[in-house]
């Protein structure tokens, strides 16, 4: 008489799961809109609203509403320079692994 093979199931290790990223906020492209930001703070002060919207054009396509004149460099200087150098900072820090080390000392939102 042949004996019967005692067969014993093992459950399978269940896969690893990997979290998805959260939100993250970059402190160097909130550097780059600081100029821009300051000067529409600047300009609520002096004018109210009107200069504001006024000023977010100037700042954005360098179009001046009030008197009708093209000023490239205003916007060079205050959005498309400092933006420029924030992207910069931020690949550098990613290429560094900086960010990786921020997440990984657990702070939640922050990355530079």
């Amino acid at each position: 008489m042949a004996t019967k093979t005692i067969v014993q199931y093992r459950n399978r290790p269940k896969a690893k799961r990997h979290a998805k990223a959260g939100m993250t906020v970059s402190l160097a492209m909130i550097g780059g809109l600081t100029p821009m930001l300051a000067d529409l703070m600047s300009a609520y002060k002096v004018g109210g609203g009107e200069a504001v919207l006024g000023h977010v054009s100037l700042c954005t396509t360098g179009y001046d509403p009030a008197d009708g004149k093209w000023k490239p460099m205003f916007a060079v200087q205050k959005l498309y320079g400092p933006m420029f150098i924030a992207t910069v900072v931020h690949k550098f820090a990613g290429k560094l692994g900086i960010n990786r080390m921020i997440a990984k000392a657990g702070i939640p939102i922050f990355r530079l």
